[in-house]
């Protein structure tokens, strides 16, 4: 049962509506853009477990943002402003700070790193199973081509490697 400390600070992290994106293009963009290696997503991870049982559609793209700035920061020695990674990650101006102090006091200002491995080793997995799918659903004959528009809200099919963590 959450608190309402717990509750009021999901709400923040929270969306009117989920992003059109998929949460796979959406780390994707983020390491582009600050030209990371896909590594640091593992490290993302294990801010996120805090949270596992409370990530929806709604604030799964919020929570995975803040979690990953955390650690690019942490490993970063000169991370780059708050403002450029606002817009990258779809903010507005001035709430990556509130959401970095939020997610860090929820996980009570500790990062952990000990079991990187296992992490790697699920999220590895995690993607040998979503090519598999893929590769089932490109070859399926009946499927026809879906034609929706990204630029509005509303289509997030997949969590790719994050749905390895996830109760159906």
């Amino acid at each position: 049962m959450l608190d309402d400390k717990e509750r009021e600070a999901l709400e923040l992290f929270s969306l009117p509506k989920p992003l059109p994106m998929q949460l796979e293009g959406f780390i994707d963009n983020f390491l582009y853009r600050l030209d990371l290696q896909e590594s640091i997503v593992s490290y993302a991870f294990l801010i996120i477990e805090k949270f596992f049982d409370r990530i929806t559609l709604y604030n799964i793209h919020k929570l995975v943002f803040t979690a990953l700035v955390l650690i690019y920061k942490f490993f970063s020695d000169t991370p780059a402003p708050n403002s450029c990674l606002e817009k990258i990650g779809l903010l507005k101006a001035g709430e990556l700070s509130r959401l970095e102090i939020v997610m860090l006091e929820q996980i009570h200002w500790k990062i952990r790193f000990w079991d990187i491995e296992e992490v790697d080793e699920s999220l590895i997995e995690a993607g040998k199973m979503r090519d598999i799918r893929i590769e089932d659903y490109q070859n399926d004959d009946e499927i026809e081509d879906d034609d929706t528009d990204f630029t509005e809200y509303g289509s997030n099919c997949s969590f790719s490697e994050l749905s390895a963590f996830f109760p159906n």
